[in-house]
């Protein structure tokens, strides 16, 4: 401990629960604004195929003519 620390009364059983609690509070609020992780659903990753098939196709029938 440094002496800073001996200062300062050690916070009290009420004041411990608040800050926790203060803590609790500004997770919850700061929840809607965190990125969810979504899984890659089968069906987009067939998009994507999909999508780089018909362009491939595209390119190539315009290098060939």
């Amino acid at each position: 401990m440094t002496k800073k620390d001996e200062n300062y009364p050690k916070p009290s059983l009420a004041q411990q629960d608040a800050l926790k609690r203060l803590d609790q509070v500004e997770e919850e609020k700061k929840k809607p604004y965190k990125k969810k992780k979504e899984p890659v659903s089968f069906r987009s990753i067939i998009m994507t195929l999909l999508l780089i098939l018909i362009l491939g196709l595209m390119i190539g029938n315009f290098f060939i003519r």
